[in-house]
């Protein structure tokens, strides 16, 4: 794959990866409220009011987004159904992709298919106690690419600083600091 593919598909991955951790951060400051803590009692000045509404719109970027993530990963996404996976981390994939449906498909239908009912209820807790796993398969999933995501943002860095857009704009700044200096003097 091409340099420009890579660079894409790298940016593909963080704009993917920002909400998603919002969206697991938010899921986290929930717990406080999932287990008793009354519903006007704040987290950095918040109340949950804020926290559940800032959580769901947070889902409705972050879903389209990770759905973007596996596009970029079609032939990911084809082994994955063919049951023909053989990379590295096959197994805390899949699991993440599994955990991941089942906390949006709990969620989903404890939103718009039951909401305010006996089993919507159900359904959130369902949610909480699958959000708790995703949290915890998430993190795997980023310590696995860590080396990959090191070196992706070494190339990148790396390509912007050799540019030569990059280099006039360092050489200008260092003139400026000459200059700055001299006139301190």
């Amino acid at each position: 794959m091409n340099t420009s593919n890579n660079k894409t598909r790298f940016y593909i991955y963080t704009i993917t990866l920002l909400p998603f951790i919002i969206l697991l951060a938010t899921g986290f400051v929930l717990l406080k409220y999932h287990t008793g803590a009354p519903l006007d009692s704040t987290v950095m000045g918040q109340n949950a009011h804020f926290w559940f509404s800032f959580h769901k719109i947070i889902a409705i970027i972050s879903t389209p987004l990770l759905l973007l993530h596996l596009f970029v990963k079609t032939d990911w996404v084809k082994k994955f159904f063919t049951l023909k996976l053989k990379d590295r981390f096959k197994t805390s994939n899949i699991f993440l992709f599994i955990i991941f449906f089942l906390c949006a498909l709990t969620a989903f239908s404890a939103t718009f298919i039951f909401d305010g009912s006996d089993i919507a209820k159900v359904l959130g807790g369902i949610h909480n106690k699958i959000g708790l796993v995703l949290i915890l398969v998430f993190t795997i999933h980023i310590w696995n690419y860590r080396k990959v995501i090191i070196n992706q943002l070494k190339k990148l860095n790396y390509a912007t600083v050799n540019n030569s857009y990059s280099k006039g704009v360092n050489a200008a700044l260092k003139d400026y600091k000459k200059e700055k200096l001299k006139g301190a003097k």
